[in-house]
């Protein structure tokens, strides 16, 4: 008897281990706010020679505002106009009272009509230097005295870089921002910051790669739910919002993009307008992603709105998927993007479509991309700073999307993943979303799990 009570309340503790062991490492990854520091820590070390000043831009007028991806990766904090200045602590000990050259995070003050006509954001003070982690938080309006004073600590401010502009025209955000600068302060040379952002963010941490994993899953069953409900008679404006629900399901509070493009706009590259009846016997180029806990993801597809692909639609269609299998096949530590890209080409050119390269809007008329893959804004897991010749190393994300697009026959393919270059060779992070022309027609013949299926 006691031999058997002693076995009860022994499985009663496992089983209790076992549910508390699951609940434990069940959890998500998440960033928060040690990451966030040790980025800036990071970047301090990379900067010893002067500060860094970040800025994020005015508000484009999106509701909520699309975070500045660059700001939000070094503080977590997505608000429009918010500036952070860094001192490495090399530099503060320059000045005859290194405490007082701290970190500082700026933010507009409090704002009585938060709350009321807006949400609630962090303001200067100790909520936001405990949500941060930010040792020192300050008014807005404090921001440019602070940079009169940079000249006591420092001959050198690193700045992002703006975009090129011809002779002539306004300059823009960026470019203004760094004249002011300049005028404040004329004896300090400005360093540009962007390549350093781009050989920080180049390599994901396991944690950023494991939100990536999830990211990529959730898109890709987005993608599957989607094709279920497709079929002749619906928009594409349809898809789009069948699409924007089951990611806002999954915890994706923001589709960054939907490009919904059927028939005549499937040969668009950036089709956004969504507002076409979708009809029997066309392609429908679906090209999608989100944001997940700081990550955003990048996928394509085409599918047939009825259910099959035609002969000629299937042809084209396993042209592009040999193109991207080519590409993704190469992909390891040492290789470039540039390589990746000749070898997509390659097949296109060899079916014959290839001497359309260059022309717009036509054929294989854009590049393989390359992304960061941790972009609280913008998708397209678009390079930091153009590294389209750097090697690849492990760690390092990208997406592959070559494309065939046909306008005198209205008929458009891209196939696009997102992919984790390993130590080895390469993981599909997007994996689970069906790529084969048998595959996808089996998807579309199933009923939809989550939205009423209107067959």
């Amino acid at each position: 008897m006691k031999k058997k009570g002693f076995l009860f309340v022994l499985g009663i503790g496992l089983i209790f281990f076992l549910s508390l062991d699951f609940r434990l490492f069940s959890q998500e990854e998440k960033i928060d706010g040690s990451d966030y520091k040790a980025r800036r820590d990071k970047l301090c070390s990379l900067i010893s020679d002067g500060v860094a000043v970040i800025v994020s831009p005015p508000s484009s007028g999106a509701v909520p505002p699309n975070p500045d991806s660059d700001f939000y990766y070094f503080t977590g904090v997505g608000i429009p106009e918010a500036k952070l200045i860094l001192v490495p602590e090399k530099i503060a000990k320059k000045g005859s009272s290194p405490e007082y050259w701290k970190t500082t995070l700026y933010l507009p003050p409090r704002d009585p009509r938060r709350g009321v006509w807006s949400d609630v954001q962090l303001f200067p003070g100790k909520e936001a230097e405990n949500a941060t982690g930010i040792e020192n938080t300050a008014d807005l309006d404090t921001f440019y005295a602070a940079v009169s004073r940079l000249s006591n600590i420092t001959d050198v401010v690193y700045l992002q870089d703006g975009a090129r502009v011809a002779a002539g025209q306004e300059l823009p955000p960026e470019l203004r921002f760094a004249e002011t600068i300049k005028k404040i302060l004329p004896g300090v040379r400005i360093k540009n910051l962007s390549p350093i952002l781009g050989e920080m963010r180049w390599v994901k941490s396991p944690k950023e790669i494991a939100i990536m994993r999830r990211a990529c899953e959730i898109t890709a069953d987005t993608f599957k739910e989607v094709v279920r409900v497709t079929q002749p008679g619906l928009y594409e404006y349809e898809i789009e919002a069948a699409a924007s629900y089951v990611f806002k399901k999954n915890g994706c509070l923001r589709t960054t993009f939907a490009v919904i493009g059927s028939g005549p706009n499937s040969v668009i590259l950036h089709h956004f307008k969504n507002d076409r009846l979708m009809k029997d016997g066309e392609l429908l180029l679906i090209d999608i992603g989100t944001f997940y806990k700081e990550c955003s993801t990048d996928l394509s597809r085409t599918i047939p709105v009825s259910g099959k692909f035609d002969p000629e639609q299937r042809k084209i269609y396993n042209i592009v998927l040999e193109a991207e299998n080519k590409a993704i096949s190469m992909i390891r530590p040492g290789v470039t993007l540039s390589e990746l890209h000749q070898a997509a080409l390659e097949v296109i050119e060899k079916a014959g479509y290839g001497q359309y390269a260059i022309q717009p809007s036509l054929f294989f008329n854009h590049t393989l991309n390359g992304g960061s893959a941790i972009e609280p804004t913008s998708v397209g897991l678009s390079f930091p700073y153009r590294l389209n010749d750097k090697p690849l190393v492990a760690g390092s994300m990208l997406v592959v999307e070559p494309g065939i697009y046909i306008p005198e026959k209205n008929l458009g393919v891209r196939i696009e993943d997102d992919i984790l270059v390993t130590k080895n060779g390469h993981e599909i992070l997007t994996k689970n979303a069906p790529r084969e022309v048998e595959d996808i027609e089996k998807l579309m013949a199933e009923e939809a799990v989550l939205l009423k299926s209107k067959r």
